[in-house]
């Protein structure tokens, strides 16, 4: 009987390697995020992004009217994803969420992402930066 427990605990410490690999292996196939310009034609200041997750920082661009900014990643099995964006542009500034659902792009919105394509206008009132709002044409 104590040979079948090492046996099994044997099996068990030769097994936990192929477990964590196969928990790194992509859920989906390329999640896509598009960040786009849509702030006013008359100006002159571009929109300045910083998007990061835990484990990649894509660095600070600047984006001029109605230049898309985008990247592809992949979701783990075992990992949950979290993609925030700060948005500045003159003197205004927000920091958003932009990824944290593979299903709908952020949770709590109601459509499907359908084409594993998340998209986000920045756009402009008298208060600040909106929020990007996701454009549910692409879902």
């Amino acid at each position: 009987m104590a040979i079948s427990f090492i046996k099994i605990f044997l099996l068990l410490l030769i097994i936990s390697p192929l477990d964590l690999s196969i928990a790194r292996v992509c859920l989906t196939t390329d999640l896509q995020v598009h960040i786009i310009n849509k702030l006013p034609e008359q100006s002159i200041l571009s929109l300045q992004i910083h998007c990061e997750s835990g484990d990649d920082d894509l660095g600070i661009h600047n984006l001029a009217i109605d230049e898309d900014y985008s990247w592809r990643f992949c979701e783990a099995f075992s990992e949950h994803t979290l993609y925030f964006c700060r948005f500045r542009w003159g003197i205004k500034y927000k920091r958003i969420d932009v990824f944290n659902d593979a299903y709908t792009c952020l949770h709590g919105l109601k459509f499907p992402n359908l084409l594993n394509y998340c998209k986000w206008e920045s756009k402009d009132d008298d208060l600040g930066i909106h929020s990007p709002v996701v454009n549910e044409d692409y879902h």
